[in-house]
């Protein structure tokens, strides 16, 4: 053994070990249809579900249709709607950032239909939240990620997360629809023969990204089909290896 000091880093260059690549569950424009879909006919048109089921229908469409992370429309309020201009304000959720962002007019008449209703079930009521729970309070996260997962399950999307060598390919999940919101409209973007690049701090501002950097992260994602023949080459790079 032999004890002595040295003045460099013997180490630099060694290169650090690749991190590992993510690639998040992305449902193509077809399949975020046939989700909505279920979960449509899957409202119960007993008084005691009603309204719930159509909170849970709402807030998924939210998830789907506007990119939205699950605790914005949870924790949205009612006067953060605002029908006259068609917007939701979002206040302060991830980097207590706050956005207001424009509905797409499907969703308006989803949005004004589920106020509508529920003001005809509770003329005076006094929760607050934008999608009601019980108590005066919002629905629970849990609640939607077990409606999301059947609903899955019933158009033939039943995936485990998987790792193949350094690539994590992960488990379908309710934020998995804002990943598809995202792609999807990037995708949209360059099949109009627009430039995707210089759409990203547009959609970075309407996701609420602190940075659109964050937002280029989805050109690198490709659409449902492609992950499923990214697993499939991933799998067959490990057969011959």
């Amino acid at each position: 053994m032999r004890r002595e000091e040295v003045l460099e880093n013997p180490l630099l260059d060694i290169p650090r070990l690749k991190g590992n690549t993510v690639v998040p569950f992305v449902l193509s424009p077809e399949q975020i249809d046939q989700l909505l879909q279920v979960l449509c006919r899957r409202v119960r048109r007993n008084e005691k579900y009603f309204l719930t089921d159509l909170a849970v229908y709402l807030t998924v469409l939210l998830l789907a249709r506007c990119g939205m992370r699950i605790s914005e429309p949870l924790m949205a309020m009612k006067h953060h709607y605002r029908k006259d201009d068609g917007t939701l304000y979002i206040e302060k959720t991830k980097f207590k950032k706050q956005r207001l962002i424009a509905l797409p007019k499907t969703v308006m008449i989803d949005m004004d239909n589920y106020l509508t209703v529920r003001k005809s079930f509770h003329p005076h009521d006094q929760n607050p939240f934008l999608v009601a729970g019980k108590d005066r309070g919002p629905l629970k996260r849990g609640h939607i990620e077990y409606v999301f997962h059947q609903a899955l399950k019933k158009i033939g999307i039943d995936q485990r997360r998987r790792i193949i060598g350094n690539t994590n390919f992960t488990q379908p999940a309710p934020h998995c629809l804002r990943h598809s919101f995202a792609v999807n409209t990037l995708i949209r973007i360059k099949e109009r023969g627009e430039s995707a690049q210089s759409a990203l701090p547009v959609l970075a501002a309407y996701l609420g990204h602190s940075k659109y950097q964050y937002t280029s992260v989805y050109l690198k994602v490709a659409d449902a089909m492609s992950r499923k023949n990214l697993v499939d080459f991933s799998l067959w790079q490990q057969k011959i290896r």
